[in-house]
Parts: C-alpha cells; structure tokens; sequence
C-alpha cells in the first residue's frame, strides 16, 4: 500500500479523533467521545504501520502527536472515574448502615445491652462475672491492667508494635468475618456472634470495674474503640441481612436471593471489616503507645465523633438520592 492510499483510507477517522479530542480540551462533551479509547488503539496500529514502512517525518509526526493527545485525554477522564469511584467508596458504606437502619439498632441493642449490663454487673452482683471469665482470662487482665502499664505487658508480650498488630488483626478481623458467615444460617450466626461480642467485652469491662483497674483500661482502649465496636456492629448487620435473604427469599430461590443481596450488602461487607482494620492499626501503634492517658481519652473521644459524623452524613446527596 502505497502512502498516499494509507492516508486516503484513515485520513476520515484521525480527523474525527482530532476533533473528539478539540471538544474534550473544550469540556463541550457529546456521546461520541466514548469511541476514543477504540480510536486510539487504531491510532497506535496505524503509526507504528506508518513507522515500519517509513512513511516519511510528517505523516508519522502527526500521527505520534496524535496518539499523544488522545492518550492524555482518556487518562484525564480515566483520573475523573477514579475519584468518582473513591467517593462513591467513602460514602457507601454510611449509605448501608442508614439504609439498613432497623437492623443496625438490632445489632446495636444486642452488642451494647450485655456490654452495659455486665459493667452494671460489677457494682451488683459480680458473680455474672465470673460466669463469663475463666481464670485464665482473669489472670491476664490483671497483669496486663494491674500495677505495670498495658504497654509494657504488650511489649513483653509480642516484642513489638507490628506484632500487636498482625495479631490484632487475625483475631478481630477474624470475628468479624465469621459474623458476617455466619449470618447465612437464618441470621442466626450473626446474632450470636453479635451478642456474644458484646457479653465478653462487656464482662472484661465490668472485671476492670470490679477489681478497680477501669482507669487502665479506658486509656488504653480509648483510640481503637470507636471503630473495632462499631467495625463489628456493621459486621452482624451485614450477617443479619443475608440471613433476611435465606429467611425471606420472595420470589427468588435462596441461592439467587443470597446473591442479590450479597451484592447489595456489600458495603457492609467490606465497611465492618476495614473498620476493625483500622482499629487494628490504631490499637498496635497508637494505643500502645508511651502517650499520656489524658491525650489518649481526648483523641479517643474525637475518633468517636468523627465516626458518628461520618457515619450519619457521608454520602449525602444526590448519590443517596
């Protein structure tokens, strides 16, 4: 093929990527600019064709330019995407947790009713308490609550921060994980593990009380609170909405039903467990840290109000909508 029939066949198609891209530089944008990605794999076909029979400076000039704009056009609107998907990611889980409201205060009652009742517990009749806590469990929280700094137990304990928190992170991803499987069995799991959760915590908690090391205790779980509590509260809910799928299936079979509102739950299935991760963090470098107490409980305190507002606020708005 000689250069001037190559040039007569593609001469149409670069002169309408040119103007594709001119409108896009303009923000004058039209349904055609979808067919650019297309337009530029022709584009590079067609230069290194051009390249390879040495069509000469000009043609292939022109044509490298253009591979060049188009190429940077497509990555602007692939950049745009990008952070348009990052902000669906933010608010999407927020958007779950309000929609699922009923089953988020569910949860919440079943994890925070035993928590506060067995730190009651401790003021009333402590032997709840050790209806929950072996001996073995007692034994470490006075060592680790007692005269010596949690810090230092920890320390001792694993021989580092990363260490903490790689353990930290098997063992509460973990129960989260396993609440929201466990969900699939009638919501049964997930209810469980949720109100189980909240039993444990709440008689570690009301041990504290009762042996009078609460002060330890609060400095100390401060800063990853917020999130790895309410981390596991999301994970019963996203549990407890696949259960709803095998309990109420409508008109669908179980299976389909599982996975429609797998894929609707999904926020929530991935919300609760990066929630813990965070909290896993958190609870390896910054809660067992050498920061004083005070500090500690304020970041605490403004951690939970960020989580609050993010939760009730992001993803607001049109998208909502």
């Amino acid at each position: 093929m000689t250069q001037l029939r190559f040039e007569q066949e593609h001469t149409a198609r670069w002169a309408e990527t040119e103007a594709l891209i001119k409108s896009a530089r303009l923000k004058q944008w039209t349904p055609d600019q979808v067919k650019l990605p297309g337009l530029y794999r022709q584009l590079c076909a067609d230069l290194s064709l051009a390249q390879h029979r040495m069509y000469g400076a000009r043609l292939c000039g022109r044509l490298n330019a253009l591979v060049i704009d188009t190429r940077e056009i497509i990555s602007k609107g692939a950049l745009v995407n990008r952070r348009r998907a990052l902000t669906r990611f933010w608010g999407s889980c927020p958007q779950a947790v309000r929609r699922e409201w009923r089953l988020f205060w569910i949860g919440m009652l079943l994890f925070w009713g035993p928590f506060l009742a067995f730190i009651i517990a401790a003021y009333q009749n402590e032997r709840w308490i050790f209806a929950v806590l072996d001996e073995g469990t007692m034994s470490s929280m006075d060592e680790m609550y007692g005269e010596d700094s949690p810090v230092h137990h920890l320390r001792a304990k694993f021989g580092s921060n990363f260490m903490m928190f790689a353990y930290y992170i098997e063992h509460n991803i973990g129960i989260g994980l396993r609440t929201i499987a466990g969900g699939v069995l009638a919501t049964l799991g997930a209810v469980v593990s949720t109100g189980l959760q909240g039993v444990l915590l709440g008689a570690a908690f009301g041990y504290t009380h009762y042996q009078g090391n609460a002060e330890r205790l609060y400095t100390f779980a401060a800063g990853h609170s917020s999130f790895e509590l309410m981390g596991l509260v999301i994970c019963g809910v996203a549990g407890m909405r696949l259960g709803m799928a095998v309990l109420n299936p409508g008109n669908l079979s179980r299976a389909d039903a599982l996975k429609v509102t797998a894929k609707q739950a999904l926020p929530l299935i991935y919300g609760g467990p990066a929630l813990v991760l965070i909290a896993a963090f958190i609870e390896g470098f910054w809660s067992a840290s050498d920061t004083p107490g005070t500090v500690k409980l304020v970041v605490g305190g403004v951690l939970w109000v960020l989580l609050g507002s993010w939760l009730l606020f992001a993803g607001r708005g049109a998208d909502e909508a």
